[in-house]
């Protein structure tokens, strides 16, 4: 015998019905009720009805006390008890008394009403950006001059959000994004692929960032020209913006020999603050680099994009956390340099 089913319903499954000589046979399912029974479950307004009636012990003041009719409240209170199986009260006069079932039933109620509101609460918290936490990645040229600036400033906007920053090479942005491992990252990564997003954050050009003072930084504008015979600091050919360099270099009719190579561009910064070269970079990263005597000059003839971008996976809702933190790269990148 099937489990849900009585003997009438297996004897009714098992009968064959036949119609005339052509012998057609018809089998009749009944559905199983106890099955659709345990898949039913309260709903949240009748276990909030419930939790009324038991402890104001009146129908009445429970209806009243959720903006319900009492036929409504009664109605409800009845699906509850036929959902469980068991009876929650017992009238006395126009008194409610709970069964014993319904006490240990109300303990439970109570605890799932007080995981709604929890729920609740915290979706609304991270809405709001009140608490919750973002992880994300960076070029490590940001990690060493923006990215300080903007968590200061976000800590002390949203206090209750955890940031969790990757510093990564420009060739490691994307993996940690399609991996989900981080929520988004900042940079300008090296390669490009159709399940990634890229939005620009910062449109910029390359730049000759010079000591202040020196006779290049009193100049007003500069040509790619005018690094002839001056000590370039730049980055290793597998840095993206190095081929950019070489490429410039060569439009501008230049024999091209850096006289310093480095791997980082905030060490190419360094080494500009103590005179012993002239970098070229993106301008934006002198903004807020701790160098305040290095002076951006953007480099023209040709002129060369060099953007920072928004890099997040496509399809992909940033958080509140996470766009709040966009917002605040933003805001830092739109400072004057």
């Amino acid at each position: 015998m099937r489990p849900g089913f009585n003997v009438a319903e297996q004897t009714a499954t098992a009968m064959n019905k036949r119609s005339g000589s052509g012998g057609l046979s018809i089998e009749l399912q009944v559905p199983d009720q106890s099955l659709s029974r345990h898949l039913a479950m309260p709903t949240l307004r009748q276990l909030q009805i419930f939790s009324y009636v038991y402890r104001l012990g009146s129908l009445t003041q429970a209806a009243q006390a959720m903006c319900l009719t009492q036929s409504a409240a009664s109605v409800a209170l009845q699906q509850m008890e036929e959902t469980l199986g068991v009876r929650l009260f017992d009238r006395t006069g126009r008194t409610l008394r709970p069964t014993t079932p319904a006490r240990e039933v109300f303990d439970m109620t109570q605890r799932v009403l007080s995981g709604m509101e929890s729920l609740v609460d915290n979706a609304r918290g991270l809405a709001g950006r009140h608490h919750g936490s973002v992880r994300f990645s960076v070029a490590t040229s940001i990690a060493a001059t923006i990215a300080p600036l903007v968590i200061r400033r976000f800590q002390n906007r949203y206090p209750g959000i955890q940031l969790i920053m990757h510093d990564v090479g420009p060739d490691q942005l994307i993996p940690p994004v399609l991996d989900q491992r981080v929520e988004f990252g900042i940079g300008t990564p090296d390669a490009d692929t159709r399940a990634i997003k890229l939005t620009p954050l910062l449109r910029d050009r390359l730049a000759a960032i010079v000591l202040g003072g020196t006779p290049l930084a009193l100049r007003t504008r500069l040509t790619w020209r005018d690094l002839d015979q001056v000590p370039v600091i730049t980055v290793r050919p597998s840095n993206g913006i190095r081929s950019l360099i070489d490429n410039a270099m060569a439009k501008a009719g230049i024999n091209f020999e850096p006289a310093w190579e480095v791997s980082y561009l905030s060490t190419a910064l360094a080494l500009t603050a103590q005179g012993i070269g002239v970098s070229v970079l993106p301008g934006y990263l002198v903004a807020a680099s701790q160098y305040p005597d290095l002076v951006t000059r953007v480099l023209n003839e040709p002129e060369v994009e060099r953007n920072l971008y928004l890099i997040s996976r496509r399809e992909h809702t940033l958080s509140p956390a996470a766009t709040a933190l966009v917002e605040m790269f933003a805001e830092v990148l739109r400072m004057p340099v």
